[in-house]
């Protein structure tokens, strides 16, 4: 009997995105690997996750607790990249690598439509991460057929709403929700990107 642990597949996926792999630098100069997500970043998923504050839990994923599972991230990671993607930003950490913020689309089951997500370490916030990272996934999206980015946010989430009006999506907050503003992107308006 081998009791050597199984080691974790670190190659990515045979349909696994190369091309979105790009080295960007913040505002403040910071080197950041945007990337596609890939199952063996199970782990580094899992500590952004238990590293973002109870705010930033509440306000950009509508979270009420910390209770994201093994088995929730896991899901989040099971991607094909073409009808569902997610984008990391990633820096050098004690660790190794570790994520920083995510965006992610999943697209509406037979439509050109997708509905996204993005979440920045707190400590990250207001680098311009928020922005390379929905510029990654607009343009990834966009190469794969989808028209329209659809995401939800808090009413009470401002700086989120600003950031989305400034990124150029529409704003609208949903009658009888409770305050849910919808926020929706059409991929024609993004200028090419070389």
């Amino acid at each position: 009997m081998n009791d050597t642990p199984a080691s974790v597949d670190s190659s990515p996926p045979a349909d696994y995105p190369a091309e979105l792999e790009r080295v960007w630098q913040t505002v403040d100069g910071a080197p950041v690997t945007l990337r596609a997500l890939r199952p063996d970043d199970l782990d580094r998923e899992l500590a952004f996750i238990a590293g973002l504050s109870g705010e930033t839990l509440h306000l950009r994923m509508q979270y009420a607790s910390r209770g994201v599972t093994r088995d929730d991230a896991t899901r989040l990671l099971q991607m094909d990249y073409r009808d569902t993607l997610a984008v990391g930003a990633l820096v050098p950490g004690p660790g190794g690598d570790q994520i920083v913020g995510v965006s992610r689309y999943a697209r509406s089951p037979g439509s050109d439509s997708a509905e996204c997500a993005i979440v920045v370490a707190d400590d990250w916030q207001g680098r311009g991460v928020g922005g390379e990272l929905m510029l990654s996934l607009a343009v990834a999206a966009r190469s794969r057929g989808i028209r329209t980015l659809v995401g939800t946010s808090l009413g009470e989430n401002r700086r989120i709403r600003d950031w989305a009006q400034r990124f150029g999506f529409g704003a609208k907050t949903e009658p009888d929700s409770g305050g849910l503003v919808t926020v929706t992107l059409d991929l024609a308006s993004l200028p090419p990107v070389s």
